[in-house]
């Protein structure tokens, strides 16, 4: 559009000069005869004219080239209307998208004001702890902290509660065969057990290195049941379980003790017991004859 305007005013510009020109032709006409009547006046004239025309040649001359100039402005001119009008449209798609950018710098401006919302969201936050009420719960969490204590007790449980599971031994008093000889019968010995059992089957702790007399100690202190011993060491020898002793029953009669079933032929303060051991201490009438025992 600015271009057309351009060349209406230069075209328009280009006939003010041509009808300047052709008064200028007209008064100059005029003026040679004048000068022919006055010499004096024509010679001044003449000289002022013939700048005049020298001016005024020059000026047409740039009137023609820029008639020439116009036309081919002209010609430029059609050819670029259609130039300017894909200009145009395109000016008008860029307008379009000047105008689109100017609410996305809105929508900017919008995004920027919604992202100042979260900032007054972050001190919203402190409103909704009234409903993160399962916050507190993680303050809660140092109450279970004395629970975190009961673990180590329950760690303390765990190191004492294997060991005396890796390390028992089973023990059984029993002394069936003085009874079935009717020991019991007699006077002085009606406090033992009619079925002939003291001490039923029963699981005992015992420390790295314990003896089978070590356990009969530990056994019978903890049931409060009476023994009686001599010796020590390798040497220790029972005398008597339960108020029962050797001789009671005969010459021949006394304590025994085997493990896993089988009866050592060495003494109870030299025997070390494993853990899962089979310990009995059985009464004897006739030197284990009657036990079935077999020495090893």
């Amino acid at each position: 559009m600015n271009k057309k305007k351009i060349s209406i005013v230069a075209v328009s510009a280009v006939v003010i000069v041509s009808l300047g020109l052709g008064f200028n032709s007209i008064f100059k006409k005029a003026n040679t005869l004048e000068t022919d009547n006055n010499d004096t006046v024509v010679s001044d004239q003449s000289i002022e004219t013939g700048d005049e025309l020298n001016t005024e040649e020059a000026k047409v001359d740039k009137t023609e080239t820029k008639k020439e100039n116009k036309e081919n402005k002209k010609n430029k001119d059609i050819t670029d209307s259609s130039s300017n009008s894909n200009e145009n449209s395109s000016k008008s798609t860029k307008t379009d998208a000047t105008e689109t950018k100017k609410p996305n710098n809105d929508k900017v401006e919008k995004t920027d004001n919604s992202s100042e919302k979260p900032k007054p969201s972050n001190n919203e936050k402190p409103k909704p702890s009234n409903n993160e009420k399962p916050k507190p719960s993680n303050n809660e969490k140092p109450k279970p902290g004395n629970s975190s204590t009961k673990p180590k007790p329950e760690n303390n449980q765990t190191i004492t509660s294997p060991k005396p599971k890796n390390k028992t031994v089973t023990i059984a008093i029993s002394c069936k065969t003085a009874i079935n000889n009717g020991l019991n019968k007699k006077p002085g010995f009606s406090h033992l057990p009619s079925n002939g059992i003291i001490l039923q089957n029963m699981k005992v702790e015992f420390n790295e290195g314990d003896t089978v007399f070590d356990i009969l100690v530990k056994i019978t202190r903890k049931k409060g049941i009476h023994m009686e011993y001599r010796g020590s060491g390798s040497n220790t020898y029972i005398e008597g379980i339960n108020n029962l002793y050797e001789f009671d029953g005969g010459s021949n009669s006394g304590w025994m003790y085997s493990v896993n079933g089988v009866y050592p032929n060495y003494g109870v303060g030299a025997y070390k017991v494993k853990s899962s051991d089979v310990i009995k201490f059985n009464y004897t009438c006739n030197l284990g004859a009657d036990l079935g025992a077999r020495a090893n």
